[in-house]
């Protein structure tokens, strides 16, 4: 199912196309001969290119458009399925270094950071630019810079730091930095872009991130560093600014059409339909999917989660879960009832044809539904077009009770708690502490790459216990056929192992030697 190089193709053949896009006459043109990082950045066209460059890493399957999120299916949320064994290793905690997830997403980060450095060695140096764009355009690559650096200095730990000097010297094959100078580098970033950010952009913008979105990102940094002034203070930006407003229904959030004006959407892969053979335009959307809907089908929610929104909390539940029975508009891949599927809604339809999500689709009877869309037009095919957040105002808010709470106690995080939880049309809490704090973020950011690294990080300043959680069974629906079956068996997470994925041997070997193993692996 995956194809790399169709999918590098397509990320080059963009970021081309960008830049021949930006010459009305290009056959009028000297020739130039080959194009280097030196020779590229020459005016403002290029520079929007290069920039562009960049977003295009972030719909990379091996990357963000989808193989972070194989990592939150460690949680207790989602169960993984599918013909990749390496997902399934990393799901039961028996990983080692040579599992292929591991390589592969390690270049795709490493290319993000590539490109911004690039961006910010050169953009300084073009000489005929609109200033705004130059600082809109430099706040961007701080920012994608420092949120690839995030994100493998929480999967890996320690990494190689490979900022502008290591460009200019071509000295790459360093050894790894410490995880306080990776989120050293993540701060400085990301104050960075703060300062050279809009607030907003204009409709041909829509997707680019904002000073809000690094306020946001910031704010989680500090969180994940138990610097819970600094997030409260960070995140209360995000919070106080009508730019940034919560949307006004959760759904819109993963709705076609309502995306693109959502001022809750603070960083997001923005998808878009684009048809070549073979290659998902949204990576997302192909792996999440139900498989007989034209999807991939890897992830299926368990029964665990499902029982952990409140009775009311049906806005969320069902903009959240897929569920047997359930249907998805302009879904049309009609499958036929079999004697399998026959219980309670399906029972005396056997031989009838339905859209609707049957028994045999899902190991669990679940899937995620916020990554699913079908075209208009009848075909039952795969709308694209639904964009993928990443950061959400909504996040924001719960990071930012958390700071409270952890630094005043319970109740001092309520207002930012039931703004959220108002806005899922349930009744409001008090005094709530980090159990309740727990809950409302399992509920509201569901699927969303977010749970698994929660855990981590309140297991190690011991506000929850994982052994509690993944010395459990993930158990399917009590529905038939599941019947509350085991979809995953207890598994034993260990510390301070299991804190960090290994370096991937191939890097370890490309090094030679020079990049050293992380403990215990």
């Amino acid at each position: 199912m995956k194809n790399k190089n169709h999918l590098l193709i397509v990320v080059f053949l963009i970021f081309i196309a960008g830049i021949l896009g930006c010459n009305k006459k290009p056959l009028d043109q000297s020739p130039t001969g080959q194009y280097t990082s030196g020779n590229f950045w020459r005016n403002q066209n290029d520079v929007l290119a290069g920039i562009n460059g960049i977003y295009n890493v972030l719909t990379t399957e091996d990357w963000v458009g989808h193989n972070l999120y194989i990592f939150d299916d460690q949680s207790d949320d989602i169960s993984v399925d599918g013909d990749h064994p390496d997902f399934r290793a990393i799901e039961r905690f028996n990983i080692d270094p040579t599992l292929q997830v591991l390589y592969t997403l390690w270049p795709f980060a490493y290319e993000q950071i590539g490109r911004a450095n690039n961006a910010i060695i050169y953009i300084p140096k073009v000489p005929v630019i609109d200033e705004s764009i130059r600082s809109r355009s430099m706040g961007e690559a701080y920012f994608l810079r420092a949120h690839a650096y995030f994100e493998l200095s929480k999967i890996y730990g320690e990494v190689p730091l490979i900022l502008e000097n290591n460009v200019l010297t071509g000295s790459y094959n360093i050894p790894k930095s410490s995880v306080d100078s990776i989120r050293g580098q993540v701060e400085s970033d990301l104050l960075k872009a703060i300062n050279l950010l809009p607030e907003t952009y204009g409709d041909a913008d829509k997707g680019r991130v904002s000073k809000g979105a690094a306020w946001g990102l910031l704010c989680k940094l500090y969180i994940f560093e138990d610097n819970f002034a600094k997030a409260s203070q960070y995140g209360s930006l995000v919070i106080n600014d009508p730019n940034y407003a919560l949307a006004p229904n959760y759904t819109n959030n993963f709705t076609l059409g309502l995306q693109e004006t959502n001022t809750e959407i603070l960083f997001g892969v923005w998808n878009k339909n684009q048809q070549v053979p073979n290659v998902p335009s949204s990576a997302i959307g192909q792996y999440f999917t139900p498989r007989a809907w034209q999807g991939w089908g890897f992830h299926h929610p368990t029964q665990n989660f499902a029982d952990e929104f409140e009775p009311n909390d049906s806005i969320r539940k069902g903009a959240t879960l897929i569920s047997v029975g359930d249907s998805i508009p302009n879904q049309t891949n009609l499958v036929t009832i079999g004697p399998g599927d026959a219980f309670q809604m399906f029972t005396g339809k056997q031989g009838q044809s339905t859209g609707r999500l049957l028994p045999r689709m899902s190991t669990t009877g679940y899937y995620i539904k916020k990554y699913t869309a079908f075209l208009p037009d009848g075909s039952g095919g795969i709308d694209f077009d639904l964009k993928q957040p990443i950061l959400r105002t909504a996040d924001v808010y719960l990071l930012v009770a958390e700071a409270k709470i952890r630094l005043n106690g319970p109740g001092s995080g309520d207002a930012e708690i039931n703004a959220v939880r108002a806005r899922a049309g349930l009744a409001p809490i008090t005094g709530a502490g980090m159990l309740q704090l727990v809950h409302e973020r399992r509920v509201e950011l569901g699927g969303e790459n977010s749970r698994h690294q929660d855990l981590m990080r309140w297991d190690k300043d011991k506000i929850i216990n994982l052994d509690t959680i993944y010395n459990k069974p993930k158990l399917a629906s009590p529905l038939p056929p599941y019947n509350s079956s085991v979809a995953v068996p207890a598994r034993v997470f260990t510390r301070p192992k299991d804190y960090y994925m290994p370096i991937p041997q191939e890097i370890i070997d490309e090094s030679k030697g020079i990049i050293k193993q992380n403990p215990n692996y």
